[in-house]
């Protein structure tokens, strides 16, 4: 993939993998996020803009509890040392961000219920052209008040898999201070900038226009899905720190990844979209 630079050679080879894949009948089991009436709406943007606002927020009750359940679990600064946890109110001035770790959240059920939200996965199957597999469940602190920006807070794009988005929901609300998520529309789709390494503001700027930077300054409940091939980062926080929840869908595994399926105790789960989460 990372070889394949010519966009329409890339898109005709995606293609043809979606199409063995194949779709699955998703039924419609009451979307928390998305209407019913808009999941076209929302693939369209998403194939287009890059990005798409979810119709509603997730409720201010499970913001808390899933807040709460992350006050149970460790996070770690993955880029110092992955086995110390992190205090998050009182994060060394090192730390940029922390991460939970995946086997812990896929054990909570109001997470797997949002990653299977079933207008979610209906839009997402829509956007990736087959059946969606769940291949990554995320949930991080950014701290504010850091120096300077690091790895994901610089402009870059993902290469996870042939095609791949990713769910984000604000944990906390994100104001311009508080590192939220800036992208840039339409980069998913355009030919520029293919090289896979980070870019500056002006790089980007320059390339695609400021008009086309888009931050998500949105209130904690907030959820938007994004094609993170295109270009994007985490701004670094200035004074408040962001807890966010994201769920990644692709066509096939990612092969970084070392997945352990966990016995949960639940069959409520499509095991396809699941099997590489869940036994």
């Amino acid at each position: 993939m990372r070889k394949m630079t010519v966009k329409p050679l890339m898109d005709l080879v995606v293609n043809s993998k979606a199409r063995m894949l194949g779709k699955l009948k998703i039924e419609d089991t009451g979307s928390v996020l998305v209407d019913k009436a808009k999941e076209g709406k929302h693939t369209q943007e998403l194939i287009d803009n890059g990005f798409t606002l979810m119709d509603h927020k997730v409720s201010a009750e499970l913001v808390q509890q899933i807040v709460d359940y992350s006050q149970k679990i460790h996070c770690y600064d993955t880029y110092t040392d992955a086995n110390k946890p992190v205090d998050p109110s009182n994060a060394p001035k090192e730390t940029h961000v922390a991460y939970y770790r995946r086997e812990d959240l896929v054990k909570f059920k109001p997470i797997m219920d949002l990653a299977n939200d079933s207008g979610v996965l209906r839009v997402v199957q829509e956007f990736l052209g087959a059946k969606p597999t769940i291949s990554n469940i995320n949930m991080w602190w950014s701290f504010g008040g850091r120096k300077q920006a690091e790895h994901a807070q610089l402009y870059h794009r993902d290469l996870d898999d042939w095609r791949f988005c990713k769910l984000f929901v604000y944990l906390t609300d994100v104001n311009s201070k508080a590192g939220p998520h800036i992208y840039v529309k339409h980069s998913s789709q355009s030919p520029k900038l293919r090289k896979i390494r980070r870019y500056s503001d002006k790089e980007i700027e320059t390339t695609f226009g400021k008009e086309n930077v888009i931050t998500f300054t949105e209130p904690k409940g907030s959820a938007f899905i994004v094609d993170t091939y295109g270009f994007h980062k985490g701004l670094l926080p200035e004074s408040e720190d962001r807890l966010l929840l994201q769920i990644q869908y692709s066509l096939y595994p990612i092969a970084v990844e070392n997945y352990q399926p966990a016995d949960i105790g639940s069959t409520a789960y499509n095991p396809y979209i699941n099997r590489l989460l869940i036994k």
